[in-house]
């Protein structure tokens, strides 16, 4: 509701196959059994030239000019930011998310292909000196399947020692009873060779209590030791790893392959075997055909022997890149002859990435496409290369992260580096442009000149195709042959070069020339064009090479607009145009730092005497001048193009104290000043409808307050735009009425809720008989019209009763109250009418 106005006074067991687990997480986490099948496991005439144009400041701030500004805008930020910043940040990203992919062994699976095909190029066959006794197909078909007695093992024990056998390791762990007397003739025959037969045993990942160890009978442990047979597959089953040695009964008790290499363990870890040996060299013979005694003595004498299934049938098998599926029985071979050929050691991804952010950062410092080319080239041997060495070392290092490292360096180097040509390349003549002049070393130059092509646009527009390369390309070439500048700069508003040779009679003189030879006739296609020119000079140097810039592209319009050859920069004149500039130039940063702020003057429902609305207006704070006239800043953000960021600002503050004030309890609503240039933004509407949305704020609780000093009937679009905007919701309201262009015509086609009459016919109503008289005119029009009427600049009650007593709905003005801050509308809403704090104005 509205208020009366009120103004503020100042486990497993054995026998069942156990999935391999993903320890892509852990490296040396525990992985589970490599296999298990019943007891088995495995894993522009010219006049004289004059001086003009300034470039200090009235106030601190401003380094630029009005004219010139939207040439060096966009470049400031460039040349003030160091060239090395952005690869400081391609550095700095790549960095991080290597890292943490890195750590989490993101490219396990694909650093497993790379040691796979590092494995391929090392290719040997096996030792020999292990043998595999395989429990095959055949051995099932003789036996009538797979769980045969352990008297057939204890012969195959007995047999195998008789044909010379070093000793005999079991891949099965013999965990479960079977007949007693079986059983015992097992046992018999491990007792028969003490300390040469080895069973196996099993436990699963961890170690909490309820971890269940499986492992062999106890009347098979007194008489033959066990050793684990624990072992994992890598992510996707792309590789292995095995057991040095893991714990069992509260002892450290070694692996089969470290048993069977003699390796001497002291504590628990895991080891990549040495994949270059081909598995499918391993000496195999079935466990049938050792039974028979087909096996020659030779084949077994003074070696070890590894008793396991190959059977596909016992789903013992696993695959290994580039080698194929092979029963976990190999896996132990192969684990035994890499300990055999010396320690395997697993120095994991921090040292090639060590490498690879040294050789990133060459890369990104190096200046030359040849030098980047070539520390690539360099990375790419590097990690191909190194790691093959490394790995006929037994050292295994992961370069996933390395290599995308440098991929990632690399891509983001090279595009930084053709985003960083084309920045400073005018597209429209391959000349170097403005970016580039400003990066180089010419700041120091005594003079900067800017050659304006006055008529430029007229000529390229005169033509059915594109002559705009062709008129420049001319231009540099006269300039050249005249000895103009070593080095041509091509900007938006024409050319520029420095020159050594400070301002002179002589360097005027050489201008008077070049404009002669430009003043020649040019020939673009069938036509000859003549062209225009202007030389803008800028011979001071103790500025910087932008505002210089700024300096010489101002003189060169001064001269154009003179109609002259040459004008000199004076830093003496347009003070105030400068001042001007420099604001527009920190309205942005003002916007962000809450240098602008947005005062609210209260609206009065003079029927009801309650404040129904408020205006949104724009206050600048700047932290030299003080705050700043809102004429001064709006009129130059209109002539400068900056009223769209200007009026965003405000009514998205608006919008978002209406919000604050709505859910106070306060409902009313709030006006928004629109230049009628935003009405040529194409997306002026969906904007506000956005903004509406986010702030969850009613159309309808919005007024855009339009002034008429322009005649809007002539912009194109304008009466679309505006029934767009009423189509949304929003009221529009005719702001400053009785200043502009305003016709009994403009005031019935604009699609308007509400007149409002400029303060220059309000604030001496009372006295001035015209005013009243137009007033008195103007509400019964816009009443007939159907259109509310505001009243802004209400400064005395005796002019507040007189409108009240014409009708006029609303009125707005400092007698009511000053545009306040927000907090200080809030607190005037919520107060209670104290006599010390407010007093009534409508009596």
């Amino acid at each position: 509701m509205g208020r009366a106005v009120v103004i503020p006074a100042a486990g497993a067991r054995a026998g069942r196959r156990r999935s391999l687990p993903d320890y892509r997480h852990q490296r040396q986490r525990r992985p589970r059994p490599l296999s298990a099948a019943r007891g088995v496991h495995a894993a522009a005439p010219l006049g004289r030239g004059t001086l003009v144009g300034p470039d200090r400041l009235l106030r601190p701030g401003g380094t630029a000019l009005d004219e010139a500004r939207r040439v060096i805008a966009d470049l400031v930020s460039l040349r003030d930011a160091p060239r090395s910043k952005p690869r400081l940040r391609i550095l700095l990203w790549a960095l991080a998310i290597c890292i943490v992919l890195g750590a989490i062994e993101f490219g396990e699976p694909l650093d497993d292909t790379f040691k796979a095909a590092r494995d391929i190029l090392r290719s040997r066959p096996a030792s020999g000196e292990i043998v595999v006794i395989g429990i095959d197909d055949r051995t099932g078909a003789r036996y009538g399947g797979f769980s045969f007695s352990r008297r057939i093992d204890a012969k195959l024990v007995d047999k195998l020692f008789a044909a010379g056998a070093e000793r005999v390791f079991f891949d099965r762990v013999y965990a479960d009873e079977t007949n007693p007397a079986d059983d015992a003739a097992f046992a018999a025959a491990l007792a028969r060779h003490p300390g040469r037969v080895f069973l196996g045993a099993i436990s699963p990942p961890g170690e909490s209590q309820e971890r269940v160890e499986t492992l062999p009978r106890p009347q098979f442990r007194k008489v033959a030791p066990y050793r684990s047979l624990n072992g994992g597959n890598t992510p996707f089953m792309l590789s292995a790893k095995l057991a040095f040695a893991d714990r069992f009964e509260g002892k450290l008790v070694p692996s089969l392959s470290s048993e069977i290499a003699g390796w001497p363990v002291s504590a628990k870890g895991y080891y990549r075997p040495d994949w270059s040996i081909r598995m499918a060299t391993v000496p195999t013979y079935s466990f049938v055909d050792v039974i028979d005694g087909r096996v020659p003595k030779l084949a077994l004498a003074g070696k070890d022997v590894i008793v396991g299934p190959t059977s596909p049938t016992l789903r013992d098998v696993y695959p290994i890149l580039f080698q194929g599926r092979f029963a976990g029985v190999y896996f132990h071979v192969i684990g035994a002859e890499t300990l055999r050929a010396g320690t395997p050691r697993d120095w994991g991804w921090l040292p090639p990435f060590g490498s690879a952010v040294l050789l990133s950062c060459l890369f990104l410092l190096a200046q030359r496409r040849l030098t980047r080319l070539l520390t690539i080239a360099v990375a790419l041997a590097t990690f191909a290369a190194l790691p093959v060495f490394l790995a006929s070392r037994l050292i295994e290092v992961d370069v996933f992260p390395a290599l995308l490292l440098v991929a990632i360096v690399a891509y983001r180097g090279f595009s930084l580096a053709r985003v960083e040509a084309t920045r400073r390349t005018n597209p429209a003549s391959d000349l170097p442009n403005l970016v580039a002049l400003i990066e180089s070393e010419a700041g120091d130059a005594p003079t900067v000149i800017a050659l304006k092509l006055r008529n430029q646009a007229e000529i390229v527009a005169s033509f059915p195709n594109d002559v705009a390369r062709a008129l420049i390309g001319e231009v540099e070439r006269r300039l050249r042959v005249a000895g103009g500048s070593d080095q041509l700069y091509h900007g938006e508003d024409g050319l520029f070069w420095t020159s050594r040779q400070p301002v002179s009679d002589e360097l005027l003189q050489h201008l008077r020339g070049l404009h002669k030879l430009l003043a020649q006739p040019i020939q673009l296609g069938d036509r000859s064009v003549d062209l225009l020119t202007a030389f803008g000079i800028d011979g001071s140097t103790d500025r910087p090479l932008t505002s210089r810039i700024a300096s010489a592209t101002l003189s060169a319009e001064e001269a154009a607009r003179a109609n002259e050859i040459w004008k000199l920069y004076d830093p003496q004149r347009n003070h105030a145009a400068a001042w001007q500039l420099s604001l527009m130039g920190r309205l942005d940063f003002a916007i962000e730092s809450g240098e602008l702020w947005v005062a609210y003057q209260p609206k009065v429902s003079l029927p009801t005497r309650q404040i129904v609305g408020m205006e949104a207006l724009v206050r600048w704070n700047h932290p030299t001048a003080g705050p700043l006239n809102p004429v001064q800043f709006i009129a130059a953000a209109e002539a400068h193009n900056k009223i769209a960021a200007l009026t965003y600002f405000v009514l998205d503050r608006a919008l978002a104290d209406l919000a604050a004030l709505h859910a106070a309890g306060h409902m009313m609503g709030v006006s928004v000043n629109l230049s009628p240039k935003l009405l040529e933004e194409s997306d002026l509407v969906e904007r506000l409808s956005e903004a509406l949305a986010r702030h969850r704020v009613l159309p309808s609780d919005v007024t855009l307050e339009i002034t008429e000093t322009g005649d809007l009937l002539s912009v194109p679009g304008s009466i679309e735009t505006m029934q767009r905007l009423v189509a949304t919701g929003v009221k529009l309201s005719i702001d400053d009425y009785g200043t502009g262009n305003a016709t009994l015509e403009y005031l019935a086609r604009l699609p308007s809720h509400e007149v409002k009459i400029d303060r220059t016919f309000i604030t001496d109503l009372d006295q001035n008989r015209d005013n009243l008289i137009l007033v008195r005119a103007t509400l019964e029009m816009a009443h007939r019209l159907g259109r509310h009427v505001v009243a802004e600049g209400v400064e005395n009650e005796e002019v507040l009763r007189l409108l009240q007593k014409l009708g006029c709905d609303i009125a707005q003005g400092y007698l009511l109250s000053r545009p306040i801050p927000f907090a200080d509308l809030l607190a005037l809403l919520d107060a209670d009418s104290a006599p010390d704090r407010v007093r009534l104005v409508i009596s």
